[in-house]
């Protein structure tokens, strides 16, 4: 009778950590393996042959996946004139094309982003939320029009240590400068 208790305790603990793995693993994320062809695709915008290019100007092949043609978004957007921004909080990719005021506080991922056009020009406290990587640009309010910072979330504690700020205070951004941020970082604006 004992040796049947422990037998049914051991399958019960077995069942409870199978499920919880299981859980977990699903709420990771879904993966998938899939065959990608490359075949050249071409893409064309109001008649003329365009490439999609990547955050850092590389260029960026459409590919197909079971006859479904899947395009780059980043470089069809600005193909379009829009700007993209990754929040990587949310797992989002947001699309602007510059005509919607932009509203204290909003955040910026990895790109490139124009004063005037995809930010309003301004006085910012600039805080890092999540990843870490460059803040750069070319801003006028800055010594040499240039602005060049390590940025990192707080919860990075090892690009803190290796000497990441975790914000950047009385950023003034005039129209016509342009702000970079790289790597996985993602940066809050908040209007002064």
């Amino acid at each position: 009778m004992k040796h049947q208790w422990k037998g049914f305790l051991s399958g019960v603990l077995v069942t409870v950590l199978a499920i919880g793995l299981i859980g977990t693993a699903a709420a990771a994320g879904r993966q998938t393996q899939a065959t990608l062809n490359y075949t050249g695709i071409n893409i064309t915008y109001n008649g003329a042959k365009v490439t999609p290019t990547d955050a850092q100007g590389n260029p960026v092949e459409p590919f197909i996946i079971n006859g479904t043609t899947y395009l780059p978004l980043r470089g069809v957007a600005q193909i379009l004139g829009l700007t993209v921004a990754w929040d990587a909080a949310s797992n989002t990719a947001a699309l602007t094309d510059g005509s919607a005021s932009t509203t204290s506080p909003f955040t910026l991922s990895a790109g490139q982003y124009t004063v005037g056009k995809d930010i309003q020009a301004g006085k910012y406290d600039c805080r890092a939320i999540s990843g870490s990587g460059n803040f750069m640009g070319n801003v006028s309010s800055q010594i040499l029009g240039t602005l060049n910072e390590l940025l990192a979330a707080e919860t990075e504690t090892t690009a803190i240590q290796m000497g990441y700020h975790p914000a950047y205070s009385n950023l003034e951004l005039k129209a016509g400068d342009t702000i970079y941020i790289g790597g996985s970082l993602t940066v809050q604006f908040t209007a002064k």
